[in-house]
């Protein structure tokens, strides 16, 4: 997805923009921003995964037939991804 390529590249650059003293780079800094951003995005997806089986629970349908690549495809859409396309 878009958005976590770009906060992955603002991370490393920043890290490659900003070395310590005598040209250290410091990743001890961009990996803790890389692990509470997949932390963040965790969360994220379970959040909207309970939401979607309550919505579709609320409209009469079982969640447990819903077919999978549909519910990740609006996944990808909800979360700011995009569909899933042809690679």
């Amino acid at each position: 997805m878009d958005i976590d390529r770009n906060f992955i590249c603002n991370v490393i650059s920043d890290m490659l923009d900003n070395p310590l003293e005598h040209g250290i780079y410091p990743t001890s800094t961009a990996f803790s921003r890389l692990e509470h951003y997949v932390e963040e995005v965790r969360m994220r997806a379970l959040g909207w995964a309970h939401s979607y089986c309550c919505i579709a629970l609320d409209k009469g349908e079982d969640p447990r037939c819903i077919e999978v690549p549909k519910i990740i495809n609006q996944g990808r859409i909800d979360l700011g991804g995009r569909e899933n396309e042809k690679r």
